[in-house]
């Protein structure tokens, strides 16, 4: 579209001059009428090239326009790109946690598995310690074979399925297992050089028989120093005797998804502590917690749970994702994680409010959420939480009661509408 067309030319059209004979018996006449219908047939065809010659330059003028135009919006997007690498770099050069959990979750998804094998990774990463803490998802039991063997039995033209015995499938998924977790460590030991230790948590859905809920079952954990991994010769290795070289805790039942207690508390280690404030010490005689810092209410509500025989630690906001407390229930019959929202609301929790308390309490893998309110809960929203079935509510007249009967302190909540009357327990 770029080259023009050649420009028609007379030669192309003129008609041949008549030779000596060819002037006689009316010949020049034929050929002037020759000339003439030539002349008419080059200027038509001077005319055509004229307006293919307007429509082609207004083509390429068009083509051109929009090539600048796209690659305006491609050299944006590349700044954009090249911008995005370098501050990520950034991070990774500072050890900015977030930096470095998202370039490793980037090597996990990249990992070198069979077709068909997950790569959900969660990634945890002290600075301090310059440690990351994974937590992968490992293949089901099915990827290890059950059949060890057909046999075709020629007198019934039958096919014989010979078991593979249990035993021998167990310790299929078992190598396989700690193949997957040699794997992700050796990726991310070479992805970040400044990496000291992984701590390798491996989990497989599963479903509570207890009380039909998903749950995660870890099968394998490890936790490993650079030195003693680099050590390793892996193209020589059997897979589940070097993991329990490495001190691994690997399940004795794995096809039956018996769980091990991870060496690293992952969903733990992920929320990052608050220095702790003693906000019970601030209350003066009888305070308004309306009047109350925001973070020392967060506090507050931590302390009362603290007397309630609880152990946890309020978040830092800038990692918080909406979780303000995080409580542990060393009960075994009713152990696990709780976290806690604290609302210095002056009007009614309204359900938005549950909605994201239930999404928070399936993004953090917690057994239980509390919300904790100076204001009160709507008809709907106290609906909403009894069907979720695993939150608690907490108004401003039972924590009230709570500050008094457990920390030995009288407060009030001066609020501009009055509440309804809720009755208080223990």
């Amino acid at each position: 579209m770029a080259t023009p067309a050649a420009r028609p030319a007379w030669e192309q059209f003129a008609p041949p001059a008549p030779g000596v004979f060819g002037g006689l018996f009316g010949g020049q006449e034929r050929h002037r009428r020759a000339v003439q219908a030539a002349e008419s047939e080059f200027a038509q065809a001077q005319q055509s090239w004229e307006y293919a010659e307007a429509e082609r330059q207004r083509r390429v003028a068009a083509a051109r326009a929009d090539h600048a135009r796209r690659a305006q919006v491609y050299e944006e997007q590349l700044r954009a790109y090249n911008a995005a690498l370098d501050w990520e770099h950034a991070g990774l050069i500072e050890r900015d946690h977030q930096a470095v959990e998202r370039y490793l979750n980037r090597i996990l998804a990249a990992l070198p598995l069979p077709n068909g094998f997950p790569r959900q990774a969660d990634v945890y990463f002290d600075v301090q310690a310059e440690q990351a803490g994974i937590k992968l998802q490992l293949p089901g039991q099915e990827v290890a074979p059950t059949v060890r063997q057909y046999q075709y039995i020629a007198a019934r033209d039958e096919e014989k399925v010979i078991a593979r015995p249990i035993r021998e499938t167990a310790d299929l998924y078992r190598s396989v297992i700690s193949q997957v977790a040699l794997l992700a460590i050796r990726d991310v030991f070479a992805a970040d050089p400044r990496l000291e230790s992984v701590a390798f948590n491996g989990r497989v859905p599963a479903i509570n028989p207890a009380t039909g809920r998903d749950e995660d079952r870890y099968l394998i954990s490890l936790d490993v120093s650079r030195a003693e991994f680099e050590a390793l010769v892996l193209d020589r290795v059997t897979p589940y005797r070097c993991v329990q070289d490495l001190h691994a805790i690997v399940s004795k039942h794995p096809c039956e998804l018996e769980g091990v207690e991870p060496i690293l508390d992952f969903d733990l280690k992920k929320y990052r502590r608050a220095e702790s404030i003693d906000a019970v010490a601030t209350l003066d005689s009888r305070p308004d917690l309306m009047e109350m810092n925001p973070d020392y209410f967060e506090h507050l509500t931590r302390q009362v749970f603290e007397a309630l025989g609880l152990e946890g630690w309020n978040t830092e906001h800038s990692y918080d994702d909406g979780v303000d407390a995080v409580m542990m229930n060393k009960t075994v019959a009713v152990g696990g994680l709780t976290i806690v929202q604290s609302k210095r609301y002056k009007n009614a929790i309204g359900v938005n409010h549950i909605r994201e308390l239930a999404g928070a309490i399936e993004e953090k893998r917690a057994t239980k959420g509390i919300l904790v309110t100076t204001s009160w809960f709507t008809p709907q929203s106290e609906r909403k939480a009894r069907e979720n079935g695993r939150m608690e509510l907490i108004d401003g007249q039972h924590l009230v009661w709570l500050i008094e009967h457990k920390l030995g302190k009288k407060v009030l909540i001066n609020l501009p509408k009055r509440p309804p009357r809720r009755s208080t327990s223990s």
